[in-house]
């Protein structure tokens, strides 16, 4: 069996390295926006899976909104 060589060293803090999302400049220019409810379409996409998607990077950031689905579209909505 071989050995392997490393370094440890005593950590403050943890950097947890987060990767970007196609959608995270929507979610951005949602955020930056003055409105609290949008309704969104993306070209080829579903709405069923841009609910999906978006569900899960809007948790994955820890980010007050709600996603719904409506007909052939998604609404963003910021939560008070």
């Amino acid at each position: 069996m071989s050995k392997i060589e490393y370094k440890m060293k005593p950590a403050t803090d943890k950097r947890i390295k987060r990767s970007s999302s196609i959608f995270d400049p929507l979610i951005d220019e949602f955020l930056a926006s003055d409105q609290d409810l949008v309704e969104v379409t993306v070209e080829n996409r579903t709405a069923s899976y841009m609910r999906t998607a978006l569900v899960k990077r809007i948790g994955t950031r820890e980010l007050d909104i709600e996603v719904s689905p409506g007909y052939g579209v998604i609404y963003l909505e910021k939560k008070k």
